[in-house]
């Protein structure tokens, strides 16, 4: 009687057995699908994670989104900074081609998107001998970005750097070759910067200065400056290019 059962019950177990297996089967599937999916998307967190942003949809932009990925800004969004692009009109100039390489940005950013993240209290250490610039500088209303223009973008436009062979096709630029172009000092103000500004005439232990900034208005202690000027400065108050 019991074996008789057991026959009459064995294609229900079977049938019991396949589907437990199938279900077992299924979530194995399921699990490695998902767990590709959650590596795509951290993959596209990480350093390609652009996609979902309108201005990586056009190729033009991949000079600023790969320097941007390399800057100390990275975790903030191009929109953070950006808040007033047309997109509307950049896509309209890349649907006709109208657009111009480089893309630069028609007036200075201003300070107060700089201000909505970074104190303008802040004390920052200054190298070598130099003053800290910040207090008299915002005191004056002077935007960041006249001097830390390069905190993002590494100077690229300025530099000119898409005349550089490697660097002619803006859909070619991405972190691994911009690497080379992008390092530190780019995306720090030099004496150059503040030459732009303040266009010492350094031929004497007492220069003359066309804009009433002295060499004790940046450095704590008095040198010659003579052989200081013989890099940093002509005589004719211009930056020196070398």
């Amino acid at each position: 009687m019991g074996e008789s059962n057991f026959k009459n019950a064995a294609p229900y177990i079977i049938v019991a057995l396949l589907f437990i297996l199938g279900m077992g089967l299924n979530a194995v599937i399921s699990a490695y699908r998902e767990g590709a999916k959650v590596q795509a998307r951290e993959a596209a967190a990480g350093e390609y994670r652009l996609a979902s942003f309108k201005c990586a949809e056009c190729h033009e932009m991949w000079p600023y989104i790969s320097t941007w990925m390399l800057s100390a800004h990275n975790k903030v969004s191009c929109e953070r900074c950006h808040a007033n692009i047309d997109l509307a009109a950049m896509e309209k100039a890349h649907a006709a081609g109208s657009y111009r390489q480089p893309i630069a940005l028609k007036a200075p950013m201003d300070r107060g998107v700089c201000l909505g993240c970074h104190s303008g209290q802040r004390a920052p250490s200054m190298p070598g001998d130099l003053r800290d610039p910040h207090p008299i500088h915002f005191k004056a209303g002077i935007g960041c970005t006249a001097c830390h223009y390069g905190v993002t973008h590494f100077k690229i436009v300025q530099r000119d750097v898409f005349r550089l062979p490697d660097f002619s096709n803006p859909s070619q630029w991405r972190p691994e070759l911009v690497r080379t172009v992008a390092t530190l000092p780019y995306s720090r103000p030099t004496m150059h910067d503040c030459f732009s500004c303040h266009q010492t005439v350094a031929v004497s232990q007492q220069p003359v200065n066309l804009k009433g900034t002295p060499c004790a208005g940046c450095h704590t202690y008095s040198v010659s400056v003579t052989p200081c000027a013989s890099c940093h400065m002509h005589f004719t108050g211009s930056p020196q290019t070398r």
